[in-house]
């Protein structure tokens, strides 16, 4: 009888110790499967400090400035923040967008990294507000009868519109009574001007440098003037001929206070929610959030996420997803799977498709089709045992990385259908894939540590059970590694009867005495890479 051992893989825990294909494993912790070694996982390495802050939760590097190294941010106090870069092409302030640390923000590249930290330095209200109040008009004194209007008055109706410092323009205000004018030209009565009082300034940080005044003779509102924020009236004589830019702005609301969850789309706008709602913003216009853009859902939304597919929507009911190329014209469809996401941090773009926790096991939402990807991985009580509403995931090297935390200690796992579950010894809070670096970040007490970069951690991996008929016994074993030493262990009916230091390849006696022992099992530990464990009862067997 044999035991050969090769093109490692990771745990299947529903399957019994007995049925388990030969490759796979009943314990593999801290290694690497993917080219089917067994190779032990590098721990995190330190990359950067972080302000002391409150139980830092979320992270995010921000890619400019400092030299080309950019800043870290991170929010502390559990938050769970979602930021994304700006949309715009050679966006001149270099502006940043995020949610999920009170009502939603952005800053420039001179707000968010002022002074030594912790970063973001500063930040704004996300959109921008319609004024405070309406617009008014008077008519002038000598404009005394009706009779005195000439035939070329016209019925106008004002508004006003505010403008950030960074040229972004929100909604108007409610509009003017009508009042009637006219072009104030050589033939015409004087009195066609139009004196014009403008809303004040909302409270907030909104960082408002202008106004727009507009008039709408015929159904569309044209530019008049475009006054410093602090100007309070003008007196309009523009002729309607010198009128050429309508108003754009007309439905470009704020952002819900409550919206989380930001997300960018191809076509250069971005997704967020609120409670079962929906939301996008205007194309290339990232803080105008039209409320006839939003969909409702019939659940409460966890999480989104964009995939080349479509957006993903994991709800508390049954995921959703949203196609669309205009944030005008986005169409949902509902996916027949009874799976609520039951963690919004779990949810995690795979490319093609998006994977999140459920009560069942991780979900894998692609195309039109979701399922439970973990059922023959894992059972739904081993899958609860590991508290799946803790799960904070990402996306590294074609794998899903999971952290959890139970009873108060911490775990991770690394997950891919073809090679089972893979066990870590790590702890983590928060994290980000820094993308330009290639290189998955991790909040570690206090400290941003990059997945991989640090010393080869202690390995286990422990064999399937394998049954033999009583009456042999196995005599001797070879361990095939890059480098040695190399733990070795041979369990007889769970026990372990044979512990050994591995110092080369050589062939290596067992002790004897086991020829009644049906079910046997071999385990490999260390920090050094293993290429193949052979156990035989004779040398002859041994390659």
């Amino acid at each position: 009888m044999k035991i050969a051992l090769a093109a490692f893989r990771g745990e299947l825990p529903i399957v019994d110790p007995r049925l388990l294909p030969e490759q796979n494993a009943t314990s593999s912790r801290n290694l690497t499967l993917k080219h089917g070694t067994l190779k032990p996982q590098n721990a995190l390495g330190t990359v950067a400090g972080l302000p002391l802050m409150v139980s830092p939760s979320s992270l995010f590097l921000y890619p400019e400035g400092n030299n080309g190294k950019g800043f870290w941010f991170a929010w502390g106090n559990n938050k769970i923040v979602h930021a994304v870069k700006s949309p715009l092409a050679d966006d001149d302030w270099h502006r940043v967008y995020w949610t999920g640390d009170g009502p939603p923000k952005m800053g420039d590249l001179s707000m968010v990294t002022q002074g030594s930290g912790p970063y973001p330095s500063a930040s704004l209200r996300l959109g921008v507000p319609s004024p405070n109040g309406g617009t008014f008009v008077s008519t002038p004194n000598d404009r005394v009868g009706s009779d005195q209007y000439p035939l070329t008055a016209v019925q106008a109706v004002y508004v006003t519109t505010l403008v950030s410092r960074f040229g972004e323009e929100g909604p108007p205000s409610d509009p003017s009574d009508p009042v009637l004018r006219w072009d104030m030209v050589s033939n015409a009565p004087a009195g066609g001007g139009v004196q014009v009082n403008l809303p004040n300034l909302p409270a907030g940080a909104h960082n408002i440098t202008t106004k727009r005044l507009y008039r709408a003779e015929a159904g569309t509102y044209m530019l008049v003037a475009e006054l410093p924020a602090a100007i309070g009236s003008y007196f309009d004589v523009v002729p309607s001929a010198s009128l050429s830019v309508a108003l754009e702005s007309l439905e470009w609301d704020m952002p819900d206070d409550r919206m989380v969850g930001l997300t960018s789309l191809p076509g250069g706008f971005l997704a967020g929610h609120f409670e079962n709602t929906l939301c996008f913003s205007e194309s290339y216009r990232p803080h105008a959030w039209p409320v006839s853009y939003q969909l409702a859902f019939s659940d409460d939304i966890m999480g989104v996420v964009s995939t080349t597919a479509g957006l993903v929507v994991a709800t508390r009911g049954r995921p959703h997803l949203v196609t669309g190329s205009s944030p005008a014209a986005m169409a949902d469809m509902v996916l027949d799977v009874d799976q609520p996401c039951v963690s919004r941090r779990s949810l995690v773009d795979m490319g093609d498709f998006a994977i999140y926790a459920s009560h069942s096991g991780l979900v894998a939402v692609g195309g039109r089709e979701a399922e439970v990807i973990t059922a023959q991985a894992m059972s739904r009580e081993q899958w609860q045992a590991l508290n799946p509403a803790s799960i904070h995931a990402y996306r590294y090297d074609g794998r899903y990385i999971a952290f959890y935390l139970v009873g108060g200690i911490y775990g991770a796992f690394a997950f891919t259908p073809a090679d089972g579950f893979e066990f870590y010894d790590l702890m983590a809070s928060g994290g980000y894939y820094d993308l330009l670096n290639d290189r998955l970040c991790m909040i570690s007490e206090r400290v941003v540590k990059a997945w991989g970069a640090g010393l080869p951690m202690s390995m286990i991996w422990r064999s399937k059970t394998f049954e033999f008929p009583p009456g042999g016994s196995f005599t001797c074993a070879k361990v095939i590694a890059r480098s040695y030493p190399v733990e070795f262990r041979l369990l007889a009916e769970g026990e372990v009867v044979a512990m050994m230091q591995i110092e080369d390849r050589q062939l290596f006696r067992l002790p004897a005495g086991y020829a009644h022992v049906r079910e046997w099992a071999v385990e490999v530990r260390g920090t050094n890479e293993v290429f193949s464990v052979q156990v035989a009862t004779s040398p002859s067997e041994l390659m």
